[in-house]
This record gives structure tokens, C-alpha cells and sequence, in this order.
């Protein structure tokens, strides 16, 4: 594969579903408006709680994209957008997990759970990605995930990258957990010899192993079968290299240098570069606030 093509296939792919996404009016109404109404009404006492995680996955997805929209199409760094995908992210998170805890079956997709533990990294928000790793590590055993062995199902042998992130976590935090648990994929190519060394010295090995996270990224926005799932199929995540750029902020976090330019031409597009400066502050979210805290007095215990 010529990936010097494949990303710029992939840019002109990306670029135009942004253009058109930001466009929908649709998506004002479903995605923007519908959970503030809907956080409204659960605060009047409308509206029961057990659509909050929803709601807040969908402002989370409308700041998001419109992030990588200003990013890859506008010019403008789209970062308050970032901060507010990072917000309601965590809510989504934490609602779901007070859902799962009192035996209501909140859930998180796996991919959709490590791409909020980066995107908080990558905004650079120690004690945000700390939270949210800590949740999903409880939710490995959870409704949250539930990827423990079971005869229903092999859920965790389908993303290599989550669990690759999630080690990430564990190794970064000492928040430690037994893959002998847990399903788990077979392969582990290309995050083992990562994991192995994530801390390295090496700027050539990580300039190499960067190289190979990239190659899989990019094969893995292919849809290659019907009945097979590619980690990075949807158009939000083909150009962002999410879990490539958690790993190199967490070796900014540990004191380490990462190379200055990186030879793969997935890394060589605006989407790949880390956020600038960090962190992030935390946007107001007045509403949200409100609705969390009513949440609270619902679901003693969550969001602690």
C-alpha cells in the first residue's frame, strides 16, 4: 500500500464528510439542541435520567467533529471545541458507569471508551483522563464494558488498540489489572513491542514504532469484509491517530522527548499533531453542571 496516497484519499474522504456534517442542519437539531432540551426537561423532573449518557455522547460527537472540521478544513484551532468533546465525554462516562453500578446496564463501546481516555489526554488534562481511566478500569468487570471471560460473547479480542491504550493507562497511573480476566485479542501487533518499551530513549525506535501504529491505523480504515470489524472505519477517527498521539503526550507527561516530525504521512497531516497549549481549560457548562448535580443526589456515589 502507497500510504502517501491512501492519506491523501483519505483527507479528500475526511474533508468532504466534514464539510458536509457541519452542514446538516439536521445534526443541529438531533446532536446540539435535542440533549439540551432533554437535560432541561430532566432537571424540570420531564424527563427520567436514563437518557443523560446518550445525550451527552451526543454533544460530545457534535463538539468532536466540529473540532476536527476547524482543524483539518477552517484553519482555526477548534480547541474550545476540544475541551467541550472532553467535557461530555467524561459525563457520558461517568452517567453510564452510575447506570452499570446500580445494575441498569450502562454500557460504553470499547472504542468509544479509549478514544475519551485520549482525547482528555490529549487536551491535556491529567486529572480528567485519570478519572476516566479509572472508570473503565472498574468497567472491565462492569455492564460498563464487560469483557470478563463469559461463554456470551469474546467482545475484548476485537480492538487490539483498546486494550493498548488501556495498558497505556495502567502503566502511567499504577491502576493495574489481570488480562487473564479477560478476553483478549490474540495478536497484539503492532502495541506489544510498544508496550514493551513505551518509556524508551530511543527517538528511532520510536520514530519506527510510530511508523507501524500508522501502518495499522490506516489498514484498519478499510473495510475489508462485511462480518469483520476495522478499529478505525469511521470517518471522526480515519485521520485522527488518537491513540498514537495518547501515547506521545503521555511520554511528554513522563519527561521524555518524542521526535520533532515523523516520517509517516499519517503523521504529517493536521489531525496528527498534538494540541497546543496544554491543558486545556475546563469550558463552562452551566447546564450540564446543573443536571450532574441533581444526577448525584439520584445515583449517590457516581461522579466521585
Amino acid at each position: 500500500m502507497d500510504n502517501k496516497k491512501e492519506v491523501a484519499r483519505l483527507q479528500r474522504k475526511v474533508s468532504k464528510w466534514l464539510t458536509w456534517w457541519v452542514g446538516e442542519k439536521y445534526f443541529v437539531g438531533s446532536l446540539y439542541d435535542d440533549p439540551e432540551q432533554y437535560f432541561t426537561a430532566y432537571l424540570t423532573g420531564s424527563e427520567e435520567a436514563i437518557l443523560l449518557g446518550l445525550r451527552a455522547q451526543e454533544r460530545h460527537f457534535w463538539h468532536l467533529v466540529h473540532y476536527e472540521n476547524a482543524v483539518l478544513n477552517d484553519g482555526p484551532d477548534g480547541l474550545n471545541d476540544l475541551a467541550l468533546a472532553v467535557r461530555y465525554a467524561e459525563a457520558y462516562v461517568r452517567f453510564e458507569e452510575a447506570f452499570a453500578n446500580a445494575g441498569e446496564n450502562g454500557s460504553v463501546l470499547q472504542d468509544d471508551a479509549v478514544l475519551y481516555f485520549s482525547l482528555a489526554v490529549l487536551a491535556g488534562q491529567k486529572e480528567v483522563a485519570r478519572r476516566i481511566g479509572k472508570a473503565l478500569v472498574r468497567g472491565l468487570d462492569t455492564s460498563l464494558l464487560d469483557l470478563r471471560h463469559t461463554d456470551r460473547h469474546r467482545a475484548g479480542e476485537i480492538y487490539r488498540h483498546f486494550w493498548f491504550l488501556m495498558h497505556l493507562y495502567e502503566q502511567a497511573n499504577e491502576d493495574r489489572f489481570d488480562i487473564k480476566n479477560y478476553s483478549y485479542p490474540p495478536d497484539m501487533s503492532p502495541y506489544a513491542e510498544v508496550l514493551a518499551d513505551w518509556k524508551t530513549t530511543d527517538l528511532a525506535k520510536v520514530q519506527d514504532w510510530v511508523s507501524a501504529m500508522a501502518d495499522f491505523h490506516i489498514q484498519e480504515t478499510r473495510n475489508t469484509a462485511h462480518d469483520e470489524i476495522d478499529e478505525f472505519d469511521k470517518e471522526s477517527v480515519m485521520l485522527l491517530p488518537y491513540e498514537i498521539l495518547c501515547w506521545l503526550r503521555l511520554r511528554e507527561w513522563a519527561g521524555l522527548a518524542n521526535p520533532e516530525t515523523f516520517d509517516h504521512p499519517l503523521m504529517q497531516q493536521a489531525l496528527a499533531k498534538l494540541p497546543t497549549p496544554v491543558p486545556l481549560p475546563t469550558p463552562e457548562t452551566p447546564l450540564l453542571d446543573q443536571v450532574i448535580a441533581k444526577f448525584k443526589q439520584e445515583y449517590p456515589g457516581s461522579f466521585d
